[in-house]
């Protein structure tokens, strides 16, 4: 199951795109919008279930449209199906505000 998968997001303000890894347990990536991503998670009756720490080192803007201050972090829990890459938007709330991600496969890591 471990992979790197591009994202694409969106959200009430815009969209942006980046990568993540997924695997072993871990959850570990980066978007162009300057966010950063480590956290980890467990698989449960199918789906992957846990939490990710999302920081802004630069600071900037969210695509929920809220302007954060250099190194803001929020917490995200995921509760996605085990085949999350398949597509179909997954959601994530991010301090208040819904976020759709896509995630696309790029491929397995050993």
């Amino acid at each position: 199951m471990s992979a790197l998968y591009a994202i694409i997001y969106a959200g009430r303000s815009g969209d942006g795109q980046g990568a993540i890894f997924v695997g072993r347990g871990q959850i570990l990536g980066y978007d162009f919008g300057s966010g950063r991503y480590a956290g980890t998670y467990h698989e449960q009756d199918g789906r992957l279930k846990g939490t990710v720490a999302l920081s802004f080192p630069a600071g900037g803007t969210l695509v929920t449209g809220q302007r954060v201050p250099p190194n803001a972090m929020f917490t995200v829990a995921i509760d996605w199906p085990s085949d999350f890459g398949n597509g179909t938007v997954q959601h994530v709330i991010i301090d208040g505000q819904a976020v759709g991600v896509v995630f696309d496969k790029i491929g397995g890591v050993a």
